[in-house]
Parts: C-alpha cells; sequence; structure tokens
C-alpha cells in the first residue's frame, strides 16, 4: 500500500510527533498516549502544535516560542506509595513540624528503591517525591543531621507511636537482630546470629497491629538483649495494652516462660519439633482443620502447664519433607532409624500459648509475625551499606525510625494486594512497574509518558487513580 505522506514528511513522523494533512499542507504536532479508565484503553492525546512540516522540516509558527522541555521524573510508584500516607503524615506532622516532609520522602524512597542514604537525593530529585513533599532536604548533610535529631527524640518517637496505635484492641511484639561490623555504633554487642557466629548486633523491638496488620512500636536496644523480661519491660513502658509476644523457635527457655506466666504476658511461642515435651504424632491424629491462602491445615492440640500447645500438620509440606528425606536416606546420609523418628514431625509446627484463642487464630498471629519480619528484614538489610553514616546510637534510631515508616506503608499495601487478590505480584514487583510510569514538563506543563501495555494491566487490577492527576 502506497503512503499518502512523500518521504520528507514520513522523515518527521517520529515517536511522540503525529502528522495530519489539511488541504496540501501537512502539520505536526506532539501527542501522547494516555489510559483512559473508563472506556478500560489508550487513547491519544494531544500535547502541543509543531508547526508546518516542510521539506526542510518543521517549521514552527512565527508566534511560537521556543519549547522548553524538562526532565523526565519517576511517577508512578511514587504517587501509588504516597496514596497510603496519609494513615501516618498527619501525625508526623504534628509531632515532627520541622522534619515530617524529609522524613516521609525519606521512607518512601527507602521503600520505592531500597538504596542506601547517599542515594535518596538522587532519587528525590529525579522523582515526583519533590513534587509531593518540597520542603524535603535529603542531601548528605542534611540527611545526617536529620537522623540524629530524630534518633535522640525518644519521647516524640514514642508519642508518635502512641497516637497511630491508639485504636488498636491487640498488638504482637517480636524482637530481631541487626547485625553489622560497623564499629561506629555503640549499641553493638557481640552475640550469635542463627549460624552460630559471634557478631556484634543491636536488638529491635518491633509491635505491630493484630486487626490493622500494621507496624507500631520499635525501639531499638543494645546487644543481643532477647529475654521474657525484656519483653515485658518494654510492654509496660510502651504502655499499650493488649500486646501478644509472638516468638520464634530459638526463644523457648523454661526460664522465660517462667517470667512471661509471672508477669501474666500474654504469648504464642513456636516450638522446635526435638523439645521432649513436643508430644508428636501420626498424621491420622490430626482431626480437625482450617484453611489458610486455601490450603488445608490439620490441627490437634495437648496441654502443658496451664498452656495449650496447637500442633498444626500441614499435608503437602509433609510430602515434600519426607522425598526431602528419603533422598538423604538413599544416599546414607541418614539412618532408617533417624527418618522413621523424623516421620511424624514432617509438616509440623507446634505453637505454644496462654491467649485463649483458638488454632486458626494462634496459626495466622504466628504467620502475620514471618510476613512482617520478612518485609523488615528488606530494609534492615539495606543498612550494611549504610553503616558508615551511623556515627552514634542517635544516627541508628533516627534511621530506625525512617525504616520503620516505610515498614508501616508496606504493610499497608500488602494488604491492600491481598485484598484487591493480586496474589502474583510481590510490593517490589508492583513499585518496579510503576517506575515506568513517568512524567515530562513541556512548557512548564507536566505531561504523562506514555504507558506500557503491561503496566496498563497493574493499572487495572490495582483500581487507584495513579494517572488521573499527573498530567496536564
Amino acid at each position: 500500500m502506497v503512503s499518502e505522506y512523500p518521504d520528507w514528511v514520513l522523515k518527521c513522523k517520529k515517536k511522540g510527533i503525529a502528522i495530519e494533512k489539511r488541504g496540501e499542507k501537512f502539520y505536526a504536532s506532539r501527542v501522547t498516549s494516555v489510559w483512559d479508565s473508563k472506556k478500560k484503553r489508550a487513547r491519544k492525546k494531544t500535547l502541543e502544535y509543531l508547526g508546518v512540516v516542510s521539506p526542510m522540516g518543521i517549521i514552527p509558527s512565527k508566534s511560537k516560542k521556543p519549547i522548553q522541555l524538562g526532565g523526565s521524573l519517576e511517577a508512578g510508584n511514587i504517587a501509588f506509595v504516597e496514596s497510603f500516607t496519609k494513615t501516618i503524615s498527619e501525625s508526623l506532622s504534628e509531632i515532627f513540624p520541622q522534619d515530617w516532609e524529609s522524613l516521609l520522602a525519606a521512607a518512601v524512597l527507602k521503600l520505592c528503591y531500597l538504596e542506601k542514604l547517599n542515594r535518596f537525593s538522587f532519587r528525590y530529585e529525579t522523582s515526583l517525591a519533590k513534587n509531593f513533599w518540597p520542603s524535603a532536604t535529603l542531601s548528605k548533610n542534611s540527611i545526617t543531621k536529620l537522623l540524629e535529631r530524630i534518633g535522640s527524640q525518644w519521647e516524640l518517637q514514642r508519642k508518635f507511636f502512641e497516637k497511630i496505635s491508639t485504636n488498636e484492641k491487640h498488638m504482637a511484639i517480636d524482637l530481631s537482630q541487626l547485625f553489622s561490623y560497623s564499629k561506629n555504633i555503640p549499641l553493638l554487642e557481640k552475640g550469635y546470629n542463627h549460624e552460630g557466629m559471634w557478631i556484634p548486633q543491636v536488638t529491635l523491638l518491633l509491635l505491630w497491629g493484630i486487626s490493622s496488620k500494621r507496624p507500631g512500636y520499635l525501639k531499638v536496644l543494645s546487644g543481643a538483649t532477647s529475654s521474657a523480661q525484656t519483653i515485658s519491660n518494654l510492654v509496660k513502658e510502651a504502655r499499650l495494652k493488649g500486646v501478644i509476644a509472638v516468638v520464634d523457635k530459638g526463644f523457648w527457655s523454661k526460664e522465660n516462660k517462667e517470667v512471661f506466666d509471672k508477669e501474666n504476658s500474654q504469648y504464642v511461642m513456636a516450638l522446635k519439633r526435638d523439645l521432649p515435651f513436643v508430644d508428636h504424632k501420626n498424621s491420622h491424629n490430626y482431626k480437625k482443620y482450617f484453611r489458610y491462602n486455601k490450603q488445608v491445615q490439620w490441627w490437634r492440640k495437648t496441654e502443658f502447664e496451664n498452656c495449650i500447645i496447637y500442633h498444626v500438620l500441614d499435608k503437602r509440606l509433609a510430602a515434600e519433607e519426607e522425598a526431602s528425606c528419603l533422598e538423604l536416606l538413599e544416599q546414607k546420609k541418614i539412618t532408617k532409624k533417624e527418618f522413621l523418628k523424623k516421620k511424624s514431625q514432617f509438616g509440623t509446627i507446634s505453637l505454644l500459648t496462654n491467649t485463649g484463642l483458638t488454632a486458626e487464630e494462634t496459626y495466622l498471629l504466628y504467620k502475620e509475625r514471618q510476613s512482617i519480619e520478612v518485609a523488615f528484614d528488606a530494609l534492615k538489610n539495606t543498612l550494611g551499606a549504610d553503616t558508615t553514616w551511623m556515627q552514634n546510637q542517635n544516627s541508628l534510631r533516627g534511621y530506625m525510625f525512617i525504616a520503620f515508616l516505610a515498614l508501616h506503608l508496606y504493610s499497608q499495601i500488602l494488604d491492600y494486594l491481598k485484598r484487591k487478590k493480586i496474589q502474583n505480584k510481590s510490593v517490589n514487583d508492583i513499585l518496579t512497574y510503576l517506575t515506568k510510569i513517568q512524567v515530562i514538563t513541556i512548557n512548564k506543563k507536566t505531561h504523562l509518558s506514555p504507558i506500557t501495555k503491561q503496566t496498563k494491566k497493574i493499572l487495572d487490577a490495582l483500581e487507584l487513580p495513579i494517572t488521573q492527576n499527573l498530567g496536564n
């Protein structure tokens, strides 16, 4: 098919430039593609008239001023996270009136990019963050001073935690460790990690709301402090009611249980499979079940020192563990006696509790702890590259406050994705896709850049007006 446009016209017909023929002349305009949420498809949008097309190129109108082009800004990811900031921005602005924009911008950038602190200024200048929080100051010197200032204001931090947790009836609590070889953090004390290595560490105490599934309190403690007495004391300090300690398998000890019972502290404690009082039974002894993520979880219960132990069996996981163990048996890495001893333990988790919660509620609480821990680990892992910024304990506490804000936003987004049944994409996946939504500035007006087909699918699934106010 022969084109109706001459070759000299087609040379000007590039991406983002549309050519229209009127009479015997050809006219060029700058265009883009925008998503029409009502029609559920892309439509062409004219940004500006460029001029008449001639064999010499595009001739601008005489009255037309030179085009002023600005750089492109990553917008979709920032706008998406910003839509979840309302739950904390009001409290932040009230308690930290001079620093709240810097704190919120830093938290959003930390979540969106998971980068070290010296990249914050660059990300701020090349994203829509500078439009949402124009008063934020994130240069190297500004960040250093911000961390020390916020870290020294523990009472204000605690006031913020109390304010955002006011409506929580029950909160779960967990202790985790942050490892570092930095020589600049006085709080670091040596302790064992999960691999048995003797490494300098601090302890992070985190509380989160059971109903809201959002973090509500964070405190940095020295060394490898992880006892029941530490938890009980800090629950009193936090002045929050209905706190449940949710702790992993390495926390069990007779002494810790006695302290919890003496302090009337509520707890859910995962138990190691090889503990002598953990009574394992064959699968046919599990008579009741509930569903978790559509998977059947069979359960039974036993009593132990005025508490309940819920034994939960995931038969699918049991089959996987049995297959792996059989391989070890075939390779003669374990004996048949060892295999038979482990067989009744495959796919099980035992949870000791004094809360009075049902088996399903107890299990969900423990799984929620794991979700929070995974999210928090992603933020903690970036601290390794930032230890040179930590000149004292106030710097570390200021940094972890920003990490807490990022975790709060992450938790809201994760819950939103679950409610929208977007199970095949992680929070990080979504944010990566949304970085492709950018805005460009033309003559001091912002315009959306073209959006890819895959990103449009993400926008449809999210059902949020992310792009609605990004361009003129």
